[in-house]
């Protein structure tokens, strides 16, 4: 295959992933062995796509389209934010609406599944999980204001309008799980 070729087919690699696609992934697609020959195709395109409304970025994750941070507000709401599961949204809020947060809190709202859910959206980057004795302290991180393109407390704030009355029911629960942790103690 030529050169202009595997730059398309990484382009179109790229623009139909909906997470970050690592060196190795686009050497299978393209059949291209070379590491390094894919690396600098793909800082060819990233300077293609320099001055446009989407841009190539290289992340932890991997290389991925991302919209220009300029237009982000004025296009997020075209996506539904399909790449996350339901599970993992009703985490992230709950993370939004609380945070700081410790992750026990959030286990005791929603269950040991919500472990794997805490896994999955560190490894996307929208939250940062550090250590606090026996648990962690969960946060958001600069990659959710990006994803969802605004500040976290401009999301906070439409999150807790969209919510309403549920909001209030998470603080309820969150306060009855308090309630239960001091009776077991007592007991």
């Amino acid at each position: 295959m030529k050169y202009n070729t595997h730059k398309g087919l990484l382009e179109a690699a790229l623009f139909m992933s909906s997470e970050p696609m690592s060196l190795d992934k686009l050497s299978k697609i393209t059949g291209v062995n070379s590491l390094g020959y894919l690396k600098g195709a793909l800082l060819e395109l990233k300077d293609e796509y320099e001055n446009r409304g989407v841009h190539i970025t290289e992340t932890a994750q991997g290389w991925s389209f991302q919209v220009d941070r300029q237009h982000l507000d004025k296009v997020a709401d075209l996506t539904p934010h399909s790449d996350i599961p339901e599970g993992q949204k009703r985490t992230l809020a709950l993370i939004a609406y609380k945070e700081p947060v410790a992750q026990s809190e959030i286990i005791k709202i929603q269950g040991n599944k919500t472990y794997a859910y805490i896994k999955e959206l560190t490894a996307k980057g929208l939250v940062r999980a550090e250590r606090d004795g026996r648990t962690k302290i969960l946060t958001l991180t600069q990659e959710f204001e990006r994803y969802f393109g605004g500040e976290k407390e401009k999301v906070r704030e439409q999150l807790i309008a969209k919510l309403g009355k549920r909001a209030e029911s998470v603080q309820e629960s969150m306060v009855d799980a308090q309630f239960e942790k001091i009776n077991m103690n007592r007991a």
